[in-house]
């Protein structure tokens, strides 16, 4: 006889003991730049995810995605009397990765010669919604970050720095995030100034007193004098693949040159409102709940800070639909463990047939959440679908939904079976379970499972 295995994939992670964010939020956060060396035996990025995640970002450009969150810059040469200067590349096609560069270092050797031995640096935002691995490193990493902190809802952002440039390619500046850094080749040098030490520069000096902390802002360099006072007032952080620093949104920061090829990835939060609601009216809209109110085993409904201030956009037509959009924005934040962006979808799959056994994984549940008018949000991994359905309908979705968040493997004929009985046959469409099935795998939410056989 034949029955489903109960192995599940290995997923890479990042997730850090307790002990090690109860020391960090006391000793750490907000404080100032420090380094945590090689605390992850395993799992962390490697050079061959960095180098799919680029090819993955080099096709979707080639095949019209010209959108993307990519930049490229080129050094200048410098002189005695100048910095280095950095300008962006405009036609990106020539110079993102391809498959037959083999790695980031094939990749490294091809820009050489392409760009006659100048430098180069490529910045990526949103890497981990070009690899899937990525994704899970960055999602697990923040898992004890959130039980201790919070879960900080500006979102969360792996942005990618590869390259052999000198120094970061727009200088120096500060962002609006408290940034985990994260050395996956080569090695970094950082500088850091605390916000106070440059608050007097012509450049900075008029934003000083308009909440300058919490936002971006840049250094101009006038010249190599005026780098040379900076550069003495700066402290040193340096970190080696393996490692991660993290720093504050208010201290000024660079990288410095260092030998070769160098790649990391910033994962960078804050605590404010979700950019999705830029456009929704103004209210108290949460910045911070606690980790328990994310999507977990064991059921989960919209958290009631969230629930209360949706409940505060009214109750005409035109603002239940407003409150559906926003609702739904919101459940697919949350199922995305607060990230910025969804995992990319999985490809090259095949439509899923009655005899295949699916499992989905218990610690990132799919959740149902009704809507007004008759609808259902489905939602997992950053994803969502809505549709319209009667009550019984919702129960049966919702029910679909529990098995599978059992973490169980899941005959497909039998959840149809389940599904459908008892139904009337125009209340949902036959094909509607197998249908929903293929997107949730679209998702990486559920996935085709082995089948052990025994005689």
């Amino acid at each position: 006889m034949a029955r489903a295995s109960t192995a599940p994939p290995v997923e890479p992670s990042l997730a850090l003991p307790r002990a090690h964010w109860k020391h960090f939020a006391r000793e750490h956060w907000d404080q100032g730049p420090t380094v945590f060396r090689g605390l992850f035996p395993r799992h962390f990025p490697s050079p061959s995810e960095i180098f799919e995640a680029l090819v993955d970002v080099g096709e979707r450009y080639r095949r019209g995605e010209v959108m993307l969150p990519v930049r490229f810059y080129v050094e200048h040469e410098a002189t005695a009397d100048t910095p280095p200067e950095v300008f962006g590349v405009v036609a990106l096609s020539r110079y993102l990765p391809t498959a037959e560069d083999g790695s980031v270092d094939g990749y490294a050797r091809r820009m050489e010669r392409q760009l006659q031995g100048r430098r180069f640096g490529l910045v990526l935002s949103n890497t981990q919604s070009h690899h899937w691995s990525h994704w899970l490193q960055m999602r697990s990493f923040l898992s004890g970050f959130h039980d201790a902190l919070g879960v900080p809802l500006g979102g969360a952002d792996s942005a990618l720095f590869l390259g052999n440039y000198r120094h970061t390619p727009f200088g120096i500046h500060k962002d609006d995030l408290h940034v985990f850094y994260f050395v996956i080749q080569g090695q970094r040098r950082m500088s850091f100034w605390p916000l106070d030490a440059l608050t007097s520069r012509p450049e900075v000096a008029p934003h000083a007193d308009a909440g300058l902390k919490d936002r971006p802002h840049g250094v101009v360099l006038r010249d190599a004098e005026d780098a040379r006072r900076l550069m003495a007032q700066a402290s040193v952080l340096e970190a080696e693949a393996g490692d991660f620093m993290y720093w504050p949104a208010s201290y000024w920061h660079r990288s410095e040159p260092s030998e070769g090829l160098t790649i990391a990835a910033s994962l960078g939060v804050n605590y404010r409102a979700p950019m999705f609601l830029e456009r929704a009216p103004m209210q108290p809209w949460p910045e911070r709940l606690h980790a328990r109110e994310l999507p977990r085993r064991g059921g989960w409904a919209l958290p009631a800070p969230v629930h209360a201030a949706l409940g505060r956009q009214g109750r005409g037509k035109g603002l239940r639909s407003a409150r559906n959009t926003l609702t739904e924005g919101w459940v697919r934040l949350l199922t995305n463990g607060a990230l910025d962006g969804p995992p990319p979808e999985a490809r090259g799959l095949t439509p899923l047939r009655a005899e295949d056994w699916v499992r989905a994984s218990p610690s990132r549940p799919i959740v149902t959440v009704p809507l007004s008018d008759g609808q259902v949000v489905v939602a997992a991994n950053g994803n969502s679908r809505t549709m319209r359905a009667s009550p019984s309908v919702r129960r049966r979705i919702q029910a679909l939904m529990e098995a599978l968040n059992s973490g169980r493997p899941q005959h497909i004929a039998m959840l149809e079976e389940d599904f459908f009985r008892r139904l009337p046959p125009r209340a949902f469409p036959r094909a509607g379970v197998r249908t929903l099935l293929d997107e949730l795998a679209k998702w990486r939410a559920v996935w085709r499972h082995p089948v052990e056989h025994r005689r």
